[in-house]
This record gives structure tokens, C-alpha cells and sequence, in this order.
């Protein structure tokens, strides 16, 4: 949060726009993701923009419907704002910030169609 600060602070010196995003946030980092989401109201509510342009949220060790219904309540939220929401879902092989499937079924791997259809399902009538 503080140095979102710092950029939206200096971009101006150099009259350039600015994008901010947050990456990867799982589960166990939900409390830090409302804390951004909170700086990114009071920076709305003063400068009609959020602090961050966008953030992630990454639930793919999650069921699907978990993950779909957690990005549905942020996404309300983030819609307010007309800031982006990155959702994950389904997995890929191997390992990523401490997520191993590497043991994982190959037909398992991937994000499947019915999967980005649940997900368009639930996100387009919020935006």
C-alpha cells in the first residue's frame, strides 16, 4: 500500500498513467486483500480512482465453487470502483508459490471450458 502511494505520488512529475496490480493473493491472505481493498476505497473516495488499478486472487487450491463465490463477493466490491478483478482457476502442473501439482492427473491440468463458463456465469452481472 505504501508504495502505491509513492507512485500514484511521483507519476504526475513524469505525466505518466498509472497501473498497480496485486498477484497471487490465496485464501490464507484474505485479511491482507481486505486491507487493500480498504486503501483502495478511501483512495477512491478522495481521487475517483482505486490505489491499485487491479488485483488477483488466486483460489485454485479451493473447490471451484469457493473460489467463484469468494471472486463474487471481492468483485462487487472492485466493480464499485471500476477496478479489475484476475481470478484462477483450475491448475496447473508442476509448482507455484508453494502449490504442488506436480502429482496431479493430467485431465485434472487446465482450466476447462465449463470451468471459464461458471466463471463468466457469475462475474458478467457484476460487470
Amino acid at each position: 500500500i505504501a508504495a502505491a502511494h509513492y507512485i500514484r505520488s511521483i507519476a504526475p512529475a513524469y505525466g505518466i498513467p498509472v497501473v498497480l496490480h496485486s498477484d497471487h493473493c490465496a485464501k490464507k491472505l484474505l485479511p491482507w486483500f481486505d486491507g487493500m481493498l480498504e486503501a483502495d476505497e478511501a483512495y477512491f473516495k478522495e481521487h475517483g480512482e482505486p490505489l491499485f488499478s487491479s488485483h488477483m486472487l488466486d483460489l485454485s487450491e479451493e473447490t471451484d465453487e469457493e473460489n467463484i463465490s469468494t471472486c463474487v463477493k471481492y468483485f462487487k466490491r472492485m466493480a464499485a470502483m471500476d477496478q479489475w478483478l484476475e481470478m484462477e482457476i483450475g491448475i496447473t502442473g508442476g509448482e507455484e508459490d508453494g502449490v504442488n501439482n506436480e502429482n496431479a492427473d493430467k485431465e485434472d491440468l487446465y482450466t476447462k471450458p465449463e470451468q471459464v463458463y461458471n466463471v463468466y456465469k457469475a462475474l458478467h452481472p457484476i460487470s
